[in-house]
């Protein structure tokens, strides 16, 4: 089923953190990957904005196009 819904739909490709350099970047891995595939990679960068985010990118699917999808940490 997962299969059928990555090829329709798309799949997670990677993860990427946006945060200050005080946070614990192993911290944030585990706490994100148990969530996701290991073969999903969570890379860790620093913001240039001033706003912690995550961003999560999407591969194309036959019904939906490649995207990524910003969740705001703080």
């Amino acid at each position: 089923m997962n299969r059928m819904k990555a090829l329709l739909f798309g799949s997670v490709e990677k993860i990427v953190i946006h945060c200050a350099p005080t946070r614990v970047e192993e911290t944030l891995k585990t706490h994100v990957r148990p969530e996701f595939s290991p073969a999903v990679p969570v890379s860790i960068e620093p913001t240039m904005l001033g706003v912690e985010y995550m961003q999560v990118h999407y591969s194309a699917g036959l019904l939906r196009c490649a995207h990524s999808d910003v969740l705001v940490l703080g």
